[in-house]
């Protein structure tokens, strides 16, 4: 359970192709009294080590006192189903940035179907 910095979620598709990039939202609430610095973090584990980090276009904000934040971010689909961990943060007054919350949600490869041609023979003609 969070003590200040509450992931409320992680927006992420169930399923995503190989090399693809997937957007990913993380949902983090501000549990204070008083508006607090906040700050997410995340990795990815398929089974390398360490565990790739997802890109985020801003990882910290300050959020007013029972605020939800979304922060946006992304990865590159690898060859394997993964699972997001998501990490919060909140600054404290003595500087420091403190571990607070994890979530995970598991996104699955999806299957690539193969697309049927539509040529025919019968499309050319001898000439």
């Amino acid at each position: 359970m969070a003590q200040y910095a509450d992931i409320v979620e992680i927006v992420a598709p169930s399923q995503a192709a190989p090399g693809s990039r997937v957007d990913i939202t993380i949902r983090i609430k501000n549990l204070y009294s008083a508006p607090i610095g906040v700050m997410v973090g995340g990795a990815l584990e398929y089974g390398i080590s360490p565990w790739p980090s997802i890109s985020f276009s801003e990882d910290s904000a300050n959020v007013n006192a029972g605020v939800t934040y979304s922060f946006n971010g992304y990865f590159y689909m690898p060859e394997s189903r993964v699972t997001i961990h998501a990490y919060s943060y909140w600054y404290g007054a003595d500087g420091y940035w403190h571990v607070d919350d994890e979530l995970t949600k598991v996104v699955n490869l999806a299957s690539l179907t193969p697309q049927v041609s539509e040529f025919q023979i019968s499309d050319f003609y001898k000439v």
